[in-house]
């Protein structure tokens, strides 16, 4: 015997269809004296929660305090709803608020109807009067959770009966949550949702046999970066964030808990260097101490996604996440900049053993036809894209689709999630049947449509945190259901994927990274590559520059320019260094002793490392040539000493520059400066000086015999 209870709730969940003063009781075959016992408990509880019509009366002149709850779902049964099955909804609701909420309560919420399409799902977010559904108020039904105070979290859990849900047990998808009421730190109790959690349950009765493709892109993307001085901006949270506990070790333990090739790993290899960094006590800042333990667990997460990487494989993103908007729109910066980018991905990928697809993931709203024609690759290089990127998409599609360009058709990852911005925290279970609701109106679609290739493939959020309180094999369930084909991306993508022929588009107002930030990271691009050409036997500066010049060019600097170029800056000073401990000397005057002579010129090499280096040799007297001195190498902490040959060629002289230079003739280093001149050349000038004195003797000489001789002729 079922006695139903009190108004059900408007299709809103929130203003009851029946007078909030009066009592509705539907005696299903229920005695009479239990139906007016409960009928008088409801409306005793109804006086008690403030729902009657002297407290609207207060309501309406007093102002409600606005509500800052959370509510997190933790468990559902059944995963997949079946005819006759009663459902339990257990959770959490923590209260954000600096005030007590009294006399919480927990309703779960459904509509009559299910929904058969993505298309209703969409429409019912955009108009919510047609999505939560009816709250069940009968008794026995809810949850009395009790008083919350602030900063406080409260369990709940709501069973309610088959019957009691109210549905028509059509085929389809229906939204299922749980509202809050309380009463407010003003005594007053409206009957509006507090706070709200939905997620959606599917009813298939007859599932088919042909499954639906179904996958998970797991994203382990870099959250900071380097400082100008090469240390984490925050390497205390990032340490906290890869440790048990932490946000991004919870998400990996979640992936690594389903069942082999259901998923893939999406890694940004910059989160993997900074984890090895941490674990060696790397570039952190001197004021943070980092214990034994908080080394061992950055090293485990390193290993365990290493690990869960090869064992599901993986896609890889380039190295930080480059802006591929603003790469595009400066093609004259562009092919350098994605070198450096890919060097600093591959480099990773060796250095932790692992082999991974190249995947590009433009920031959220800024893929373009430029994008992804230049992020297509040899053609098997997939694109991430939101589906609010694309104009002229449908599910029917499929969520892995082919987009055509000038270099050839691009694979397209559309990230369009079932349970986008739908009430309540992202939780194990909301994320379990987004996979088995996806799948299930893949199904529906399939049914009417038969050349629609939908498909249920989630691509988790970057930012969410799963928890650690998730039953084992509680997401692993979703891999269960008659219907679903569980499948790696990678295993996807062989398979034959459907033409997308709509368009990718952004707004013309959509900002990337500036320019001047490209300028900087092209600099540093370039000084490292002359380090490089330089020192023998130290891939690591230009490693760590490329990664540097990766980061530079990262999404996360569109509303933090100015960070960023601090960034490269001091980046460029750190790969520039060893330039400055490389020294060439000349003597301060050459004098030669003819035409022809030698001087020498002393290389100094104050780095840890071997070098290669030439000599170029300029003069300010263009008919004076002395040849560049060919590459030597010289080993670290050594001095040499050179040897130049010099012909003058008759010149008098001139000034002399000797510039250190690479094998590519790249000039660097501060050059030496000195004076040449020939000693015969000024024997020469001193002959000619001797002979014209000479040549005035004689002329005085002859001019005094002239005179005497005349003198004696008139005697």
């Amino acid at each position: 015997m079922t006695c139903a209870v009190g108004p059900r709730a408007h299709p809103d969940g929130g203003v009851p269809t029946s007078n909030m003063g009066s009592v509705t009781v539907s005696a299903r075959g229920c005695h009479a004296l239990s139906c007016i016992t409960a009928a008088v408990a409801l409306a005793l509880s109804t006086l008690a929660l403030g729902l009657g019509p002297t407290s609207t009366a207060q309501a309406a002149t007093v102002a409600e305090p606005t509500p800052n709850l959370s509510v997190r779902l933790s468990a559902l049964s059944p995963t997949v709803l079946k005819k006759g099955a009663d459902i339990t909804v257990s959770g959490a609701v923590t209260n954000r608020n600096d005030f007590d909420w009294d006399n919480v309560q927990a309703y779960l919420v459904i509509p009559r109807s299910p929904f058969t399409s993505r298309a209703q799902v969409d429409d019912a977010k955009t108009n919510s009067s047609s999505y939560t559904g009816e709250r069940v108020v009968e008794i026995d039904s809810f949850d009395n959770v009790g008083d919350l105070a602030p900063g406080k979290t409260l369990p709940f859990t709501v069973k309610v009966t088959y019957e009691q849900l109210g549905i028509t047990g059509a085929d389809g998808v229906y939204p299922v949550g749980i509202q809050i009421l309380a009463t407010g730190p003003d005594g007053l109790r409206s009957n509006n949702a507090v706070a709200r959690a939905t997620t959606f349950i599917p009813l298939l009765h007859d599932p088919p046999k042909a499954q639906i493709p179904t996958s998970v892109a797991w994203p382990f993307l870099m959250p900071t970066y380097r400082q100008a001085d090469g240390t984490y901006a925050d390497a205390q949270a990032l340490i906290d964030a890869i440790n048990p506990g932490g946000r991004l070790r919870n998400m990996l333990g979640l992936a690594r808990s389903t069942p082999t090739d259901t998923g893939t790993v999406v890694i940004d290899p910059a989160l993997l260097t900074a984890a090895n960094d941490l674990a060696r006590g790397r570039r952190i800042d001197a004021g943070i101490k980092l214990s034994d333990g908080d080394k061992l667990g950055a090293e485990s997460f390193v290993n365990e996604l290493a690990a869960l990487a090869r064992r599901d494989r993986c896609w890889v993103v380039p190295y930080d996440r480059p802006d591929l908007l603003a790469l595009s729109r400066n093609e004259d910066l562009d092919a350098p900049l994605r070198d450096a980018v890919e060097a600093a991905t591959s480099d990773a990928l060796d250095k932790f053993d692992i082999s991974c697809r190249t995947v590009s993931w433009p920031q959220a709203d800024s893929a373009t036809k430029e994008v992804a024609q230049e992020a297509r690759g040899p053609g098997d290089q997939p694109l991430i894209v939101a589906e609010s990127n694309l104009t002229g998409w449908d599910r029917r599609d499929g969520s892995l689709v082919k987009f055509g360009t000038a270099a050839g058709p691009v694979p397209l990852l559309v990230d369009d999630a079932l349970d986008d911005s739908v009430p309540g925290e992202d939780s194990v279970v909301t994320l379990r049947q987004r996979i088995v609701s996806e799948s299930a109106l893949a199904v529906l679609q399939r049914a009417i449509d038969p050349k629609s290739s939908a498909d249920a493939i989630a691509v988790v959020n970057p930012d969410w945190n799963p928890g650690t309180t998730w039953e084992e094999g509680l997401l692993g369930a979703a891999f269960d259901v008659p219907w679903v084909d569980a499948a790696g991306l990678d295993s996807l993508l062989t398979r034959p994927i459907g033409q997308f022929d709509g368009a990718i588009e952004v707004d013309k107002d959509v900002k990337s990274i500036g320019r001047p930030q490209l300028l900087a990271a092209t600099d540093l691009d370039k000084t490292a590559g002359l380090v490089a050409a330089i020192l023998l036997d130290d891939n690591a500066v230009q490693a760590t520059a490329s990664q540097d010049v990766a980061q530079g060019v990262s999404g996360r600097w569109r509303s933090t320019g100015s960070t960023g170029l601090a960034s490269l800056r001091g980046a460029r000073q750190r790969a520039a260094k060893p330039l400055s401990k490389i020294t060439i000397e000349g003597p301060p005057r050459v004098t030669l002793s003819s035409d022809t002579g030698s001087f020498p010129l002393t290389i100094t090499n104050g780095t840890d490392h071997r070098l290669r280096t030439g000599v170029r040799i300029d003069s300010s007297n263009r008919s004076l040539t002395i040849p560049n001195v060919e590459p030597v190498t010289i080993e670290a902490d050594e001095r040499r000493t050179l040897t130049v040959k010099v012909d003058v060629g008759g010149q008098s002289g001139a000034s002399v520059t000797a510039t250190l230079i690479t094998d590519e003739n790249r000039a660097f280093g501060k050059p030496a400066e000195f004076n040449v001149q020939s000693s015969a050349v000024g024997a020469v000038i001193w002959a000619g000086f001797a002979i014209a004195g000479l040549l005035v003797a004689v002329a005085v000489v002859r001019r005094i015999i002239k005179k005497r001789r005349s003198a004696a002729s008139d005697g």
